[in-house]
């Protein structure tokens, strides 16, 4: 057996994980930080606003929180929640997810109000911070918002990111954004997308 790989095995990932390069699963499944995170400090919002809608704003926020895997497509991200049972899903509650089929990753509901959630990250989940859908009524328009602000968790999750799962991540949360508007009823008038970045 050549004893070098894993004698280079043995070297190598220390270093990684200080540099922030990898990730290991230690300190078990803390709620993280943008602070945790590596890298510039991202900010990205999906929008989708109807008119016509026969669901309240409250009512669409609701049905997407107690139903998020439905609402979210399985194979980018499929969520489910730790806590088993059919009670309603309640701040505090954790969602297992695996992204793409090769990541998995945590978050948890920390805030919930009539017109949004609030899903925070967990240790080892690709992104630190946190991402929020709301449901607003501007006039006669419904607003079904997401929006995020992360820092990628590792320097290898950055380079992924950037490699393409940026492009992954938009198609999975536009995609829970269609999917609450065809439960909202209603006809589509506007919809956009935004994503800047501060060093």
């Amino acid at each position: 057996m050549n004893w070098r790989w894993p004698l280079g095995l043995a070297l190598v990932l220390p270093v990684a994980y200080q540099t922030r390069f990898l990730r290991f699963p230690v300190d078990g499944w803390r709620l993280t930080q943008v602070e945790d995170g590596v890298g510039p400090l991202t900010y990205r919002s999906y929008w989708l606003d109807i008119r016509g809608s026969t669901l309240t704003p409250e009512s669409v926020v609701t049905d997407v929180l107690q139903r998020l895997p439905e609402h979210l497509p399985s194979a980018l991200a499929h969520f489910r929640r730790v806590r088993p049972g059919l009670e309603p899903t309640r701040t505090g509650d954790r969602f297992t997810i695996l992204m793409f089929g090769l990541r998995r990753a945590r978050v948890e509901v920390v805030e919930r109000s009539p017109r949004h959630f609030r899903l925070q990250t967990l240790r080892q989940h690709s992104e630190s911070g946190w991402v929020e859908f709301t449901c607003d009524l501007e006039g006669d328009v419904v607003r079904i918002t997401v929006k995020s602000l992360v820092r990628s968790s590792s320097w290898g999750d950055r380079l992924a990111y950037l490699f393409g799962v940026a492009f992954l991540q938009r198609l999975t949360w536009e995609s829970g954004i269609r999917s609450a508007w065809k439960a909202a009823g209603g006809t589509k008038v506007a919809h956009g997308t935004l994503t800047e970045e501060w060093p």
